[in-house]
C-alpha cells in the first residue's frame, strides 16, 4: 500500500455520542466521544481515541503516545538511563521550528545522554494541522559504541512513504544527539515488517518500537547479539500478528483504566462486546 488511510469526522470516526455504550455493553448512558477513558502517566485517552482500537482504522497520535509511555514507564523502565522515546507531537515540532529552536526542545528531555532514542514519524507536511498526516513510521536513533558511527534507521511499514518526513527529522535532531557531524541513515532495514492494508502503520510503529526494545533489554542481560535478535523478532510481525496485537491493545487499555477513577461507576468492558463494535458512518 502507498500510505493508510487516515479516517477523519465523516469518514468513518465515530461521531455518536451513543456509540461507545453500545460497543463496550457499558452499564452506564451519555457517555460522549470526548469523556476520559485513561489518564495514563502523561497520557489521556479519550473515547474517541480508544474506539479507533476496536476496529480497522488508523491510530491517532494520542494512541501511539500512550504505548510510547507504557514502554518506556512499565514494561520497559529498565532501559530508562539507556532508551527514551519521543512522540508524535514532539517530532512534528521539531522537524518544523526554525534550527535554532530545536536545542531548547530537546534539552530538556536528556537525549544526548541516551543509547537508543525512538521517534513517531508522521508525513503531515501542515503546519496549520499539527494531527494532520496519513502515515506513521518509526525513526530509531542508535549512538555508536566505542567511536563508532551513530545510524539513524527508519523502519516504514509501507516502503518509502515516510522518507522524505525521516530525512527531515534526521537533519534537525542530528546536530544535538549524534557525537560527531558523521551518521549513518539507513532506510526501511531488510527486516521491516510490512503493512498489507491501509490503516495499520500505527501498529507497526508500536509493534517495532516494541521489538527494538526487548532486543536492546535482552542484549543488556545476557550474552544475544541485538542486532541478529532483532532481526527474528521483527521477522514475526505479520499481519497476522498485527491484528491480534491491535486486541491487546484494547486490552492493555481495559486493564489500565480498570484502576483508574474516571467519575464513573463502571470502566471499559470490551471482553464481551468487540464483536458488535462497528462505526457508525
Amino acid at each position: 500500500t502507498d500510505a493508510c488511510m487516515r479516517f477523519s469526522e465523516g469518514e468513518g470516526t465515530p461521531s455518536n455520542e451513543d456509540y461507545f455504550e453500545a460497543a463496550y455493553g457499558l452499564t452506564i448512558v451519555n457517555l460522549g466521544m470526548e469523556d476520559k477513558v485513561l489518564d495514563y502517566h502523561d497520557t489521556l485517552l479519550r473515547v474517541r481515541d480508544v474506539c479507533l482500537l476496536t476496529g480497522p482504522n488508523w491510530l491517532n497520535d494520542a494512541i501511539l503516545g500512550f504505548y510510547f509511555s507504557f514502554l518506556q514507564k512499565d514494561k520497559y523502565a529498565s532501559l530508562r538511563r539507556s532508551v527514551s522515546f519521543v512522540d508524535a507531537s514532539v517530532s512534528f515540532l521539531v522537524a518544523n521550528v526554525a534550527e535554532g529552536d530545536v536545542a531548547g526542545i530537546l534539552e530538556p528531555l536528556g537525549l544526548q545522554s541516551r543509547q537508543i532514542v525512538l521517534f513517531s514519524v508522521s508525513n503531515n507536511e501542515d503546519v496549520e494541522v499539527p494531527e494532520g498526516g496519513s502515515h506513521w513510521s518509526l525513526l530509531v536513533f542508535r549512538k555508536g559504541e566505542r567511536g563508532g558511527m551513530d545510524t539513524f534507521e527508519h523502519y516504514d511499514s509501507a516502503g518509502a512513504v515516510n522518507e522524505r518526513a525521516a530525512s527531515g527529522l534526521v537533519a534537525a535532531v542530528a546536530p544535538h544527539l549524534c557525537n560527531s557531524r558523521r551518521h549513518k541513515f539507513t532506510s526501511s532495514p531488510a527486516a521491516t515488517p510490512r503493512q498489507d492494508n491501509g490503516h495499520d502503520c500505527g501498529l507497526y510503529v508500536l509493534a517495532v518500537a516494541d521489538a527494538v526494545c526487548s532486543a536492546h533489554e535482552l542484549s543488556q542481560s545476557g550474552n544475544v547479539d541485538e542486532e541478529s535478535t532483532l532481526t527474528r523478532k521483527l521477522g514475526k510481525i505479520t499481519p497476522e500478528f498485527i491484528a491480534d496485537f491491535r486486541l491487546e491493545l484494547l486490552d492493555l487499555v481495559e486493564e489500565l483504566s480498570s484502576g483508574m477513577d474516571t467519575g464513573t461507576s463502571t470502566t471499559l468492558d470490551t471482553a464481551s462486546s468487540l464483536e458488535h463494535c462497528e462505526y457508525i458512518a
